[in-house]
């Protein structure tokens, strides 16, 4: 998938940086680089320029890059933008006022929202679009959903699996030879079970069911409306219909949650469990799935919930070590797009 050449029209900020470079009679030297990665997630989107041996030249970031969020036209805008972005601090860093084309042996686009044959055909569409756009030669391009490139990059395609649970929920599991399967990640509207969303929901529905009579006391009531700075369980129902209403500021609340369990509030504790069980089945569908469930295989979570929840994420290793005894599990700091940067080098 190579880019074409592109021009730019007039009085485009992101353009003018390269146009510049067009307006000098001089030729441009030629530099080409291992890898551009792109970790392409919901709320922002994250490029690298590394070496061969993983080191980081040059970083940018910009919004989401996921099309079911931004739009066909916004993920473009997004990925080119965070491209040119990249490039134009490699240059600033590396040449100074000197005249390079900058080129890539492979760009690993990372993104999310693959989740169905129509999106591989939607995003295959949008990336090569956003590299036409940008102007900047790439000898491969990988284009992955974010989860698994992170899971490959982790295991060096090792048999393992991914759980990632932030304001979303999804597993990758893969047998080592190619075998991949996925659980999960349906999105807000039809599953993302046991993430910090999905947690926040159940928050709401429990106060305002509190306030039908048909649910228990809870402590939400007072956090959650403090939180948000609302007078009356009406407001926070208002606001889930507004146009107002994020999945993201939704997904915060599981913090709250967090903080009224350790308070002793029983329906928290409730909607914690049940979330820690929803997380576990994942796991436990993926993992049989891709026929690995009774070998060794590495296990690596991820996200908001499995950070912040100390409750959720030892209800979970419980539950894990129980059923999965050969399942080693992946301590790591590093970043998803460190892994990424791994799965461009080595894939």
């Amino acid at each position: 998938m190579n880019s074409k050449e592109y021009v730019f029209h007039a009085g485009d900020d992101l353009g003018n940086m390269f146009n510049e470079s067009i307006e000098k009679n001089q030729p441009a030297e030629r530099e080409e680089f291992p890898l551009l990665a792109i970790d392409g997630g919901a709320t922002k989107t994250i490029a690298v320029i590394t070496d061969q041996s993983g080191n980081v030249l040059s970083t940018a970031k910009s919004g989401t890059a996921n099309y079911h969020v931004a739009g066909k036209r916004g993920a473009i805008h997004t990925l080119k933008e965070v491209i040119i972005k990249a490039v134009s601090s490699l240059k600033e860093n590396l040449y100074a006022n000197r005249l390079v084309e900058i080129s890539f042996n492979k760009c690993v686009c990372a993104l999310a929202g693959i989740d169905t044959n129509k999106d591989q055909v939607n995003v295959k569409e949008i990336v090569s679009q956003a590299i036409a756009e940008s102007g900047i030669q790439m000898n491969k391009v990988m284009i992955e959903n974010d989860a698994l490139s992170v899971l490959l990059g982790a295991t060096n395609e090792q048999p393992g699996a991914i759980l990632i649970a932030g304001t979303g929920s999804i597993v990758f599991a893969h047998d080592g030879k190619g075998h991949y399967v996925r659980a999960g990640g349906l999105g807000h509207r039809l599953g993302d079970e046991g993430s910090g969303y999905w947690i926040g929901k159940q928050a709401i529905a429990s106060i305002l069911k509190m306030h039908d009579g048909r649910g228990k006391k809870t402590l939400l009531h007072e956090l959650v409306l403090e939180h948000f700075d609302f007078t009356d369980h009406e407001a926070l129902y208002n606001w889930v219909y507004s146009p107002d209403f994020s999945i993201h500021q939704a997904g915060e609340l599981a913090k709250i949650v967090e903080k009224a369990y350790y308070q002793g509030d029983a329906v928290s504790k409730a909607i914690l469990e049940h979330a820690a069980a929803e997380l576990h089945q994942l796991v436990r569908v993926a993992v049989n799935r891709a026929g690995i469930a009774n070998h060794p295989f590495k296990l690596l979570l991820l996200g908001g919930v499995l950070q912040n929840s100390d409750f959720v994420k030892g209800q979970l290793l419980d539950k894990l070590k129980y059923e999965m005894p050969d399942a080693d599990l992946l301590s790591t700091h590093k970043k998803p797009i460190e892994l990424i940067v791994q799965r461009g080098l080595n894939g």
